[in-house]
């Protein structure tokens, strides 16, 4: 008689503001569009710099003090985003994560919820934690700091064996690029003539 046994990890962790705020901070990074919007910030800040030097600052385009007040806005919105994530009674629970290899299961005082390994869209491992997503903006956080290597391992193997990554849209988001970035330069160019 043969017996297989699967080896099961189990992970106690309550998560804190800290980790959401560095889930969205990694999250973003990760995204096309901060990076064009960044670059447009930077260009602006160096602008209104420059002029403020030069004691021109009266000079200053209104379209880069648009493009400077909306970039700060977006933080803004993005900080006060992640204090209201984090007040979510879900979130501030104790968590218990139940890993196989075939099922992820999270309890908490309030919620089961067992996924499937091909359930998950895509992952992200820091070296804090990892993120699980089920769909673009929805993931489970697992924080690291507390497992042994060989559970670090056994994680890490599970995630790359078994979820599959979706395929990214290359030419679309170089398209999307492409187009925002002469939408950009159309207005830059009709607010200066």
């Amino acid at each position: 008689m043969i017996t297989l046994t699967t080896r099961q990890l189990t992970i106690k962790a309550n998560i804190t503001s800290n980790d959401v705020f560095m889930f969205q901070i990694h999250f973003l990074i990760r995204q096309w569009y901060i990076w064009p919007i960044s670059f447009v910030f930077v260009f602006a800040i160096g602008t209104i710099i420059s002029r403020l030097f030069a004691g021109e600052l009266s000079e200053v385009p209104a379209q880069v003090w648009f493009f400077s007040f909306f970039f700060i806005f977006i933080l803004v919105f993005f900080f006060i985003n992640a204090k209201r994530s984090y007040n979510n009674k879900f979130i501030q629970e104790e968590k218990t994560y139940t890993i196989t290899e075939e099922y992820f299961l999270l309890q908490t005082a309030s919620t089961t919820q067992r996924v499937l390994w091909q359930d998950f869209t895509k992952y992200i491992v820091t070296k804090k934690n990892a993120y699980l997503f089920i769909t673009n903006q929805s993931a489970h956080l697992i924080p690291l700091s507390g497992l042994a290597y060989e559970d670090l391992v056994f994680l890490l193997g599970i995630l790359k064996g078994n979820v599959t990554k979706q395929k990214k849209g290359c030419l679309f988001t170089l398209a999307i690029c492409l187009l925002a970035f002469l939408l950009l330069v159309g207005l830059v160019q009709f607010f200066v003539s």
